[in-house]
Parts: structure tokens; C-alpha cells; sequence
């Protein structure tokens, strides 16, 4: 329930608003504003004033009670950026509540400069927060509202000034007083209503976010079991190229198939599929990098499936704590908030969660393009000329990005840990050691009708590198929260 004029009268009688200089306004929501004020005798006090809702109302603020007292926009609103411009720094020097009317108008003097400050605390559309100048020309609104012909430049009607006679029978009345300050006991009411709508919401938002987060975590599980299921038999690949070593006298050129003795069964033969272009040494090469790749995806799939589903139970718990109840409203408001905060996607384009990975290394982050797209994705939207490349040198391999911090250089514990992460995701990964080169993204140019993603570097450093299994092991099983799946 809105205040009536009275309570409005009446909260008025308790503010030092005379005499009180405006120092900052915030825009909490779209619906409320809060003042930062300052008078001599007084010291600092804070005005909320929240129009257009069940709860509209103004008060003083003496507690962090109500949410909205402490929030703000995440965007700086345009008629917050009017009110800094043309009213901080402005003296109240006269209060005037229109008799019988929920409409009060605040004098101010801005070194000189005569402006009215209107809050009309109606019902619905009528509802406003209204800059005049002295002549009620008004230049600015909380809410502009051109169907009832109220916008910049246009002159503010005000209603007819009702006498006191007019006013001796009006039914409304101040409620029951249970504190001593009017203004508290509104405070508290309206804040404690109005914390209790919003933690609900809250709840919704926050559950809404577990569900959405747990299942794409739970997605990941499932694809990385699958990617590990998949290539648990690499052996069989290493098991047929042995038949092929032992038998290469029996594969004939261009065959599709042949059948060799299969010694690891008494008696038995194995029919194996060949590559017809190929020579019958390179058939037999050829299986034997099937297995060493089928290994090596295998290996990465089951330490990758161990940290999903590692993040997947932290997440849950993670959800359950913040949205246990303790009792205390503002708490768990903060917590839930915090919460989305927290989660909330940040990406430097909006265009949603980084391609690839994107690992930590103490304060730094580190992302790693996989393939062709994913490196020239990365290169387009999510680095900048302060970032680092780095890359295998005369091998074809994913792109390694070192993100820049300020006042920071890059110490050598993190060079390590983007070597190891460039050396596994490139074609260099079986022999364990390779070179590598860096230099800073500014660096680096496209070549002309290159392939996707190909770059040119230049100013670039060296530096070689032997695969560390217990650096990698720990950026990609997620330690440290080393790791981001995309």
C-alpha cells in the first residue's frame, strides 16, 4: 500500500530537508532513486524515494533494509546523468507538499540557479520524479511520458491549489504508529515487504541459473565419458600394427584388405583393412599413429572427465549453500546476489563464453584455440595487442594466449604452463618436445589469402620445451580452478 498524503505530511515533518544540499543521486531501480544529502547541523543523511510501485514511497534511509537502498542500475541512466550534471551540488531551500495531493516539490537553489524537484507519488502512469525550472519548464524526467504531453522543454501542469476547508472530511488517515520516527517505521514496513518480494525473486533467478549451469556441466560429463568410452580400445590399433610389422612380406600394393596370421591366437587369422594408396610400411605407420592419437585423446578425455564431474559436485554444492535459508533476510539477499553476480557471462564481445579453453595460471588467464576456428575466433574478438601468442614453430598446432595485466610481466612459471598447453595441442604432442616462439598479439599480421586463422609474427622470442605431465595434468584436471570448459 502507497502512503497517503498525510504520511507523506508527516514523514516530511521529520526530514531536514531545508537547508540540505544534494551531493549524489542513484538511480537503485528503474522505479527509485536514492539522495545523498548533507546539511551542517545534520551531517550526511540519505532521501529514498521510489515511485510508480505498491510500495512507492520517501523516507529517510537509517538502515540497509530494503535492497533497493543499496543497489544500483548496472548502467548509468539518463536522467541519473542529468541529475549529476544539473542538481548535485544544489541547496533545498523551501519543501512544498500540494495540500491534500501526494505531490511534493523541493526548491532548489544550484549556485544561483532556480530549479523544482517534483516527486509525485500517484498511482500507475501518473507516478513521476520531475526536473522544472523555475518556471515549471520541464527539463528532465524519471519517466518520460509523451501520452500525457510530459517531456523536455514542455510546461509541467500541477494540480489546483485545495484549501483547508476542502480537506477537514478526507478519509484518509496516518496508520497506527508502532516507533517513535514515522520515517523508520515506513523504513522498516516497506523494507521488510519489500526484501521479502525481492528474495523470491532472487530464489527463481538463482535456481534458474543452477539449472542452466548444472546442465551444460552435466552435458560436458556425458560428451567427455563418450570421447573416453570411445577410445578405450586404442590398443587393438597398436595390437594390428604389430600383425602388419610381422607379416609386411604378405601386404600388396594397393590391397584393401589382407589376411595375416594372428599370433595372438592360436591357430588364428586377422583380416585387416588397408589403405590402397598407401605403401605397406606407411599402412603399418599408419595404424600405429591411430593408437598414438586414440591413447593420447583417451588419456586427455579421462583427466578432463574427472575435473567435469569434480566442478559438476563443487557447482552443485556451491548452488545448495547459497540457496539454503539462514533466517536473515539480508544475508541471504546478499548471498543470492553475489551468486549472480558471480556468474554472470563476461565477455569482452557479449557474444558468449570463450571458444576453446581457458585456463588460469596464478593471476593469469590463459586461453587455447584447438583448431583453425577456434584460433582465428580468439584472435578476432578476445584478445588485445598487449595479450601474448604463442605457437610451435614449424608445426601445426592450436594458438596459446597469455591475457595481459596491468603492471604485470609475465613470470616464467606461466610461460611454462602456455608451453605445455601449446605443445599437447599440436602436432608436436607424441614427441614430447618441441620449440616454440612468443610475442605480444600487436605483433602479429595476417598473411594475404592465408588460410584461416594464420599469422605472421614478428619481434618474437624462443624457447623450448619438454612435455611436464604433472603441469599439464594440473591445468587441465582443473586445480586452482585452472580450468573453463567452453
Amino acid at each position: 500500500m502507497s502512503l497517503n498524503w498525510r504520511e507523506i505530511s508527516l514523514i516530511l515533518s521529520e526530514l531536514p530537508l531545508e537547508g540540505s544540499t544534494i551531493q549524489k543521486a542513484t538511480q537503485n531501480t528503474f522505479h527509485a532513486v536514492t539522495w545523498d544529502l548533507y546539511r551542517p547541523d545534520s551531517g550526511r543523511w540519505r532521501l529514498y524515494t521510489e515511485i510508480g510501485t505498491p510500495q512507492s514511497r520517501l523516507h529517510a534511509v537509517t538502515s540497509l533494509v530494503a535492497p533497493a537502498q543499496r543497489q544500483k542500475t548496472p548502467k548509468l541512466q539518463r536522467f541519473i546523468q542529468f541529475s549529476r550534471a544539473n542538481l548535485e551540488g544544489a541547496k533545498i531551500i523551501r519543501v512544498f507538499q500540494f495540500p491534500g495531493e501526494r505531490l511534493v516539490c523541493l526548491y532548489l537553489d544550484n549556485h544561483g540557479k532556480a530549479l523544482k524537484l517534483y516527486v509525485r507519488l500517484y498511482s500507475g502512469a501518473q507516478a513521476n520524479i520531475i526536473v522544472t525550472d523555475a518556471d515549471d519548464i520541464i527539463l528532465d524526467l524519471l519517466m518520460r511520458r509523451p501520452g500525457r504531453d510530459e517531456t523536455s522543454g514542455k510546461r509541467l501542469e500541477l494540480p489546483a491549489i485545495r484549501k483547508d476547508s476542502e480537506l477537514v472530511n478526507d478519509k484518509f488517515q496516518v496508520r497506527t504508529r508502532t516507533n517513535d520516527s514515522f520515517n523508520q517505521q515506513i523504513e522498516q514496513e516497506y523494507g521488510i515487504e519489500s526484501s521479502v518480494m525481492t528474495i523470491g525473486q532472487l530464489r527463481v533467478r538463482v535456481e534458474q541459473l543452477r539449472d542452466r549451469e548444472l546442465r551444460k556441466l552435466e552435458t560436458t560429463a556425458r560428451s567427455l565419458a563418450r570421447k573416453r568410452d570411445e577410445n578405450a580400445g586404442y590398443e587393438s590399433y597398436r595390437e594390428t600394427g604389430d600383425l602388419l610389422s610381422a607379416s609386411i612380406h604378405l601386404l600388396k600394393p594397393h590391397s584393401e584388405w589382407v589376411s595375416v596370421p594372428d599370433w595372438t591366437k592360436e591357430g588364428a587369422v586377422a583380416t585387416i583393412a588397408l589403405d590402397p594408396k598407401l605403401s605397406p610400411s606407411e599402412n603399418v605407420a599408419a595404424y600405429y599413429n591411430r593408437y598414438q592419437k586414440a591413447k593420447g585423446t583417451w588419456e586427455n578425455a579421462c583427466v578432463e572427465y574427472e575435473g567435469a564431474v569434480r566442478h559438476l559436485e563443487q557447482e552443485k554444492e556451491k548452488f545448495e549453500q547459497a540457496l539454503c535459508d539462514s533466517g536473515d533476510v539480508a544475508k541471504d539477499i546478499l548471498r543470492l546476489q553475489k551468486m549472480l553476480q558471480q556468474n554472470a557471462p563476461v565477455q569482452e564481445t557479449g557474444k558468449g563464453r570463450t571458444p576453446g579453453l581457458a585456463c588460469t595460471s596464478g593471476q593469469f588467464t590463459i586461453l587455447v584455440g584447438r583448431n583453425a576456428k577456434e584460433n582465428d575466433e580468439l584472435l578476432r574478438h578476445y584478445v588485445r595487442g598487449n595479450d601474448y601468442w604463442m605457437h610451435t614453430r614449424d608445426c601445426p598446432g592450436g594458438y596459446v594466449f597469455i591475457k595481459y595485466l596491468k603492471d604485470k610481466s609475465v613470470p616464467l612459471d606461466v610461460l611454462l604452463d602456455a608451453a605445455n598447453l601449446a605443445l599437447v595441442f599440436s602436432k608436436a604432442k607424441n614427441a614430447g618436445k618441441a620449440d616454440l616462439y612468443y610475442t605480444q598479439v600487436k605483433y602479429l599480421r595476417r598473411a594475404k589469402d592465408g588460410k584461416t586463422g594464420l599469422v605472421l609474427p614478428t619481434q618474437e622470442k624462443n624457447l623450448a620445451i619438454q612435455l611436464d605431465e604433472k603441469r599439464l595434468a594440473r591445468l587441465l584436471s582443473g586445480e586452482d580452478d585452472a580450468i573453463t570448459k567452453p
